[in-house]
């Protein structure tokens, strides 16, 4: 029968109702509109890792990483670490941005570890801070930006009191270091 298939969705609609049958069609586009753009962001993406290898190494691809893509963004992690020998620059540096954005910071705590799997050493920094609220974010996000091995773990806030315009904050950083200088894995 040419109109059977028809009469099962007046059907199935008439059991489900108006309502649920339009969220059911709305979930059926919108999983194919996901499929058929999902393929484009996922081309785009590998032509953008090749783009930051290329950035950060300040080379020309290989062709080792344009076959690739995961070598792409291991080299590109390699690249970013910090250099552990220079540590007691990147530590001198946050007090110095401290000091700029107008902050308190009279010690830090500072804790060392290597991850062997990943093959990077670790600072863990812990800096106590006072000043104003919107100079610690200030700052925060100027190490994040000048320290690109820097990873912001955790940041607390205190208040001693409702009018206080100072704010007291502990900040911890890990910072994520190379032994040696840049070189593939």
């Amino acid at each position: 029968m040419p109109g059977a298939p028809l009469l099962s969705a007046r059907l199935a609609v008439a059991r489900l109702g108006a309502a649920r049958t339009a969220v059911l069609a709305l979930l059926l586009v919108a999983l194919i509109a996901l499929g058929v753009f999902g393929v484009s962001f996922s081309r785009d993406d590998t032509s953008s890792a090749s783009a930051v290898l290329a950035a950060v190494s300040g080379q020309r691809r290989s062709p080792v990483a344009e076959a690739d893509p995961v070598d792409a963004h291991l080299l590109a992690f390699f690249a970013t670490l910090g250099n552990r020998r220079q540590n007691d620059l990147h530590i001198k540096l946050l007090f110095d941005l401290a000091k700029q954005n107008g902050l308190t910071l009279r010690q830090g705590e500072y804790q060392y570890g290597y991850d062997n799997a990943a093959r990077v050493a670790t600072c863990q920094v812990v800096l106590p801070l006072k000043g104003n609220y919107d100079a610690i974010w200030h700052f925060v996000l100027e190490v994040l930006r000048t320290l690109p091995f820097a990873a912001l773990q955790d940041i607390n806030f205190k208040r001693d009191a409702i009018g206080d315009a100072a704010v007291s904050a502990q900040v911890r950083f890990t910072l994520y270091l190379r032994d040696v200088p840049a070189r593939t894995p």
